[in-house]
């Protein structure tokens, strides 16, 4: 496929997507953003209750590159996002006992406000998006795509599509377009995590909490956080979630309960608020990230933050990378022309 690109179907509206559209918007692109969800946002999703926001992905952000930093100075600017000050703490087990201590460290921790996805939403604020839309399928005809839904909906006219997802979810949408031979992704790059929102009224024990655990990650508590839920969230490990990934919310529950019992030392009632599966969460640290996915012949992109290692910070940056490329091949296919 040859074309002078104009009209770009990006598809997932996490922070990758978001930033690559609205880059490809500043530079004169038409663009529709795509994704399964209600809302946008991906693992930087909060879950709204009663009582505020819950953040059952991502935690915070910590922003090192220039490029970064400059756009969270930006969000920061808008009241979208804000610095967590959190207290860091860590958590260790040795020989069947817990020991918890502070671990303050200078690491400046952001938050969106008042939810995790306020950022993104602010990224996407003036550009469409289709929510509750499930791509199913692609296909291309000329110099033109077309993207389908799993409901049967379809939106036509594309001359490119960005794949904002994870590695195996794209490898899944080319195989149901028929077209397996572009993309074979390393299987196990994002590992899975189950989260629990537990709530116990009782003295935090850090805001931040790493874990040096058979089974936990991370653990955070809300308090300290604007407009959240005063819960404990707590991540398990990728190793105990994938031998556990099909156990009922039950036996998560029972498992995080037992944990802030014993290690944290927790005597009060413990509610069970909330529970949710991440099929494809953290990076695998044992293999090379691949960089984004450029497959100009095609008009089609591939990216996510794994293609950096994982964290926000690299999900914005692929974003970039991802329209950049568009932008780059579009011009040399004007030449060209």
């Amino acid at each position: 496929m040859r074309a002078v690109m104009n009209r770009v179907a990006v598809i997932g509206a996490g922070l990758c997507g978001a930033a690559a559209a609205v880059t490809l918007v500043q530079s004169g692109y038409q663009v529709t953003v795509f994704d399964k969800g209600r809302a946008v946002g991906g693992r930087m999703s909060s879950k709204r209750m009663a009582a505020g926001y819950l953040d059952m992905g991502a935690q915070y952000f910590t922003a090192r590159s220039p490029k970064f930093q400059r756009q969270v100075q930006s969000w920061l600017k808008a009241g979208c996002a804000e610095v967590w000050n959190c207290t860091t703490a860590l958590l260790t087990f040795d020989e069947g006992r817990s020991a918890l201590e502070i671990s303050a460290d200078q690491q400046l921790r952001y938050i969106g406000t008042p939810s995790m996805q306020a950022p993104v939403k602010a990224l996407l604020s003036d550009i469409p998006v289709i929510p509750n839309c499930r791509i199913a399928s692609l296909q291309g005809y000329q110099n033109s795509w077309s993207v389908f839904s799993e409901t049967g909906e379809s939106y036509a006219g594309f001359s490119a599509v960005l794949l904002a997802m994870p590695p195996v979810q794209a490898q899944q949408l080319l195989v149901q377009s028929g077209l397996p031979e572009l993309f074979n992704p390393q299987q196990s790059l994002l590992e899975p995590c189950w989260a629990i929102a537990l709530y116990a009224d009782s003295t935090t024990h850090g805001d931040a909490i790493f874990c040096q655990h058979p089974k936990l990650r991370f653990v955070s508590h809300q308090a300290t956080k604007t407009a959240r839920y005063g819960c404990y969230i707590l991540h398990f490990n990728a190793v105990f979630s994938l031998e556990n990934i099909e156990q009922p919310e039950e036996f998560w529950f029972k498992q995080a309960v037992d944990i802030l019992q014993s290690a944290f030392g927790i005597d009060t009632p413990v509610e069970s608020v909330a529970a949710h599966r991440w099929l494809y969460a953290s990076q695998n640290i044992e293999l090379t990230p691949t960089g984004i996915v450029a497959l100009p012949e095609q008009q089609l992109w591939i990216g996510g933050d794994w293609s950096f290692g994982g964290r926000v910070e690299n999900a914005y940056l692929a974003g970039l990378e991802l329209a950049d490329s568009v932008i780059s091949h579009s011009k040399q296919a004007n030449v060209a022309v």
